[in-house]
């Protein structure tokens, strides 16, 4: 627990000293004149606001090494095994059609079309389970799996009809 501000550093990491390696499932880091790190856990410091920019990188304590701005800046390699490793973590299904919604007693029953196939999951009420985003939502299922409406106006008419109706 922190006692006061001064016990929090955020530690912004230099991207031409990040260098991210893959061994086996794992991802590695090595940062220049720092350390090395046998297991590196990248996690997005604002998951819905800005997706593609800070990223915190954790050991397996939970022990943060440092952020990394933006992963643009890093070798081309490294920015390749991030991304990758991040979006294994933050594995977020696009929606493209809603086949049916239906509220049953506080719980909501989606059957949707997705860029990975039909998917059929609830929500509790949609408000406690939409995110908007700009120009759609992100919508958190009762297992906290993640599945996003990238932009709203690119839902089939019927789709956003069904949408329309319930929000």
């Amino acid at each position: 627990m922190l006692d006061d501000e001064s016990d929090f550093k955020l530690k912004f990491l230099e991207p031409e000293k990040v260098m991210f390696f893959r061994a086996g499932d794992a991802l590695r880091v090595t940062i220049e004149g720092d350390r090395s790190c046998l297991r590196v856990v990248p996690m997005r410091a604002f998951p819905i606001s800005m997706r593609d920019t800070y990223i915190s990188l954790r050991d397996m304590a939970g022990n943060e090494l440092g952020m990394i701005r933006d992963p643009d800046e890093l070798d081309k390699d490294s920015r390749k095994l991030l991304k990758d490793e991040i979006r294994k973590r933050y594995f977020t299904p696009a929606i493209r059609r809603i086949k049916s919604l239906q509220d049953k007693f506080g719980i909501v029953e989606w059957e949707v079309e997705t860029d990975r196939g039909v998917r059929k999951f609830m929500t509790r009420s949609l408000h406690d389970s939409l995110n908007e985003t700009e120009g759609g939502f992100i919508i958190t299922d009762l297992e906290n799996n993640r599945y996003e409406i990238r932009n709203r106006s690119e839902l089939d008419p019927r789709s956003a009809a069904i949408l329309a109706r319930k929000i």
